[in-house]
């Protein structure tokens, strides 16, 4: 009875343990606690073990198998098993990161409250007159009991809602249940919101959004994955809206993936308006409790959808249309999510929507597994049957070369919603606007203008800086010496709101020093985030009502949600953020839209800059004149000349396409080869470096000239390590496997030689 178990750790194998036959017969995917060294551990049953073990093996026994049904399934080992092995990580990576630690370490507890029910004695009507009757003289125990009759639904109601109502004291309602009047209970909760609005049919699609339904439908008949490419506010959301009814009126779940939550605060009330309480939300941002509660309701409605597979079409009607208030059973048959969504428990999973398809944001980068949310779920698409549908104004250029060679059905939506048009683009060259000293702080004249005339207008303004904090540098005037993290190989940056200096990288912070530590010279800020942009504009614009959405002022749980809704409440006139304001929010009154440092975008050492630049920008110019009147972008600019932003004025991403695919097919990059980037980490750089070398030379010896030289990344050192990379380049027709395979046998040698010893080497395979 020998099994081999998945314990949440970054070991390369699995650890094969014995189960007694005194103990239930297992099954594949439940939680089992075993030994480990002196400790024990949780892990999830994998498979019966094959094949005999070393004679020098001793097999410990399982302590204790916790679950009596699996709670993870198939599908999802399917899924943990093509992760470890695509991205060149653990099985105990990929369950790390799949589970909520709280399942891991089976300290969940269900969320409850206290219900007031009330004695079998006084059900009747005639024993209820009869208890007022004998509480006469005791007028305040006589008005809770009234109180309760009329707050009770089948003679209990919860407690904390009748003492609110009532305005009786605690004390009071003791004494009635001392009296045996009244019974509490403790009962099981849900932590997740209940829909208590009405529910709306999807709303009627125009003819652009009808023809792009039927597109897509047809396309799936071909292959599994279509990419619609949609401009900015075309109305692509509404056909999700249909796709997702169709879906779930055939007895399915469906998987709504976005690359940032800021996204989902919007979506959910526009979803929840059509799917009621069929909708959960799922990221980051909620509790290990809560995630763990989605996690066993997505089950539960697994199960029950799966049931709905044997219904007729009728009865699978009547399931799709029941009221909210008798949803509970069908939550989680429409999951929105960031992309840890990808690992939740689905059963029968009918469609998978990747919204925003181009955005980084999909790619985990630490830690393992460092996987691309929008490939993990073309895959799961395969295995339960389920059709992708990858959304986005600006595809990415892999994308849209799979979509043109046929790989995707490609669906195109050319035309805004309702005939508006697109935004009109300018750049103001700051380069002439310093030398002319036409100025205000980081803001040019021209765009300091456009703002005042939309605000006299009534208007709303957005600002898009990509950098937070006030900031990037804090520099001596005399000497030029910037603090630096003392972990990291990177200047601090200076955030005024807490007056210290704090690295992007560790999060070490400091206190401002009042005088330069080297010479003793005054300290100058260089050059701006969103914190300097937010106290300019403010000086700019006294009277306008300001707020900032980036990292640092979203850290809470509804941060999100408050500042996105005072923005469309207008209670807001100038937004400032970062590319958290650049994708994907609708607000009616935006007509002016600003860049104000878009040259940091093109000047990164990546062949994906300018195509990201692109997108980026495009993305930001289209939360400008969504109703209404035609919007407006204004950029500024040292290098107005640049080829992106020639593409950028016309909206033409076709030629940008084309330029970069050139380029790609040129230098051998994807979408023509794979790339396996390895970084390289160790707090002592000789031996780093020995272990860069060595592994460079024998990669090369396999691989030849598909291997780069050893590269010193524009950051050296992070968190007390020091870096190192190789990249690897890999044919699309070569045995991908087989290279994988290489690449870990390298590894492994020269982790094991002296002079390399403790080298973390962590391969990152289709790095963004």
């Amino acid at each position: 009875m020998l099994f081999d178990i998945i314990l949440p750790l970054a070991i390369a194998d699995v650890y094969t343990y014995n189960i007694p036959e005194t103990i239930q017969y297992p099954l594949t995917g439940k939680r089992v606690l075993v030994p480990l060294g002196r400790k024990s551990i949780i892990g999830i049953i994998y498979r019966k073990h094959e094949g005999e073990l070393p004679a020098n093996i001793k097999v410990r026994d399982v302590l204790q198998i916790i679950d009596e049904e699996p709670i993870v399934t198939a599908e999802q080992l399917k899924l943990w098993e093509w992760l470890s092995s695509y991205y060149m990580c653990t099985l105990g990576e990929v369950m790390a990161a799949a589970l909520p630690s709280e399942i891991i370490d089976d300290n969940y507890s269900a969320a409850t409250t206290q219900y007031i029910q009330l004695a079998p004695a006084y059900l009747a009507k005639e024993a209820q007159e009869q208890l007022l009757g004998e509480l006469k003289r005791a007028k305040k125990q006589e008005q809770l009991v009234r109180d309760f009759l009329r707050l009770a639904q089948n003679y209990q109601v919860e407690r904390r809602v009748l003492l609110e109502q009532s305005g009786v004291s605690g004390a009071i309602l003791r004494t009635l249940i001392e009296k045996g009047v009244f019974l509490e209970e403790q009962r099981p909760v849900s932590r997740l919101l209940q829909y208590t609005g009405e529910i709306q049919s999807p709303k009627t699609l125009d003819i652009q959004q009808s023809r792009a339904l039927t597109a897509i439908q047809r396309a799936w008949e071909k292959t599994p994955v279509t990419l619609l490419h949609g401009v900015t506010s075309s109305g692509k959301t509404e056909v999700y809206i249909h796709l997702i009814d169709q879906a779930l009126k055939q007895g399915k779940q469906v998987l709504y993936l976005v690359p940032e939550i800021a996204l989902t605060t919007q979506l959910t009330d526009r979803l929840r308006a059509v799917f009621g309480d069929q909708l959960l939300v799922y990221h980051s941002k909620f509790s290990n409790a809560e995630r763990v509660e989605i996690y066993n309701q997505v089950q539960h409605s697994s199960k029950i959808v799966q049931n709905s597979s044997i219904l007729n079409d009728t009865e699978r009607e009547a399931l799709n249309n029941i009221e909210h208030s008798e949803r509970r059973e069908a939550r989680g048959r429409v999951i929105l999510g960031a992309r840890s969504a990808i690992f939740l428990p689905f059963n029968n999973l009918g469609l998978i929507i990747v919204d925003e398809e181009h955005e980084p944001s999909y790619k985990q980068q630490d830690p393992a597994p460092r996987y691309h949310a929008r490939s993990a779920a073309i895959m799961m698409a395969y295995w339960y049957g389920a059709k992708v549908l990858l959304g986005t104004a600006t595809p990415s250029i892999e994308s849209y070369y799979n979509a043109l060679s046929g790989k995707y059905g490609l669906v195109e939506m050319k035309e805004r919603f309702q005939g508006l048009q697109l935004p009109q683009i300018s750049m103001i060259d700051l380069q002439r606007q310093y030398h002319r000293k036409e100025m205000y702080g980081h803001f040019a004249d021209p765009l300091v203008d456009r703002i005042r005339e939309e605000l006299a207008k009534g208007k709303q303004v957005i600002l898009f800086q990509n950098r937070r904090g006030y900031a990037p540098v804090l520099q001596c005037t005399k000497c030029g010496e910037a603090p630096k993290c003392p972990n990291c190989d990177v200047t601090m940056t200076y955030h005024k709101a807490t007056n210290s200096l704090v690295c992007h990288y560790c999060g070490h912070s400091t206190r401002i020093p009042s005088k330069c530590p080297k010479c003793g010279g005054e300290m100058r800020t260089q050059g701006f985030g969103t914190e300097r942009l937010e106290e300019e504009i403010q000086g700019l614009f006294p009277e306008a009502r300001v707020a900032r959405m980036d990292l640092d002022s979203t850290r809470k749980k509804d941060a999100y949600q408050t500042i996105i809704d005072r923005f469309s409440n207008h209670e807001v006139d100038i937004l400032i953020g970062t590319q958290m304001v650049t994708k994907g929010l609708h607000f009616n009154d935006v007509s002016l839209v600003a860049v104000l440092q878009a040259d940091s975008l093109l000047n990164t050492p990546d062949f994906r800059s300018y195509e990201q630049a692109f997108q980026m920008l495009e993305q930001v110019s289209g939360r400008a004149g969504r109703t209404g009147s035609q919007g407006e972008v204004m950029i500024q600019t040292f290098n107005p000349k640049n080829p992106v932003f020639e593409y950028l004025k016309t909206h033409d991403y076709e030629g940008l396409y084309q330029q970069q695919i050139a380029e790609r097919e040129l230098f051998k990059y994807p979408p023509y080869q794979r790339l396996i980037m390895l970084t390289l980490r160790h707090r002592d750089l000789g031996r780093l470096e020995a272990a860069a070398t060595l592994l460079q030379q024998r990669l090369q010896q396999s691989f030849g000239e598909r291997v780069s030289g050893v590269i010193i990344p524009s950051v050296t050192k992070i968190s007390n390590q020091w870096v190192r990379q190789i990249r690897l380049r890999v044919e699309t027709t070569a045995n991908i496997a087989q290279a994988k395979a290489l690449v870990k046998e390298h590894i492994t040698f020269v982790q094991r030689q002296e002079k390399s010893k403790g080298t973390t080497i962590l391969p990152d395979v289709d790095p963004m």
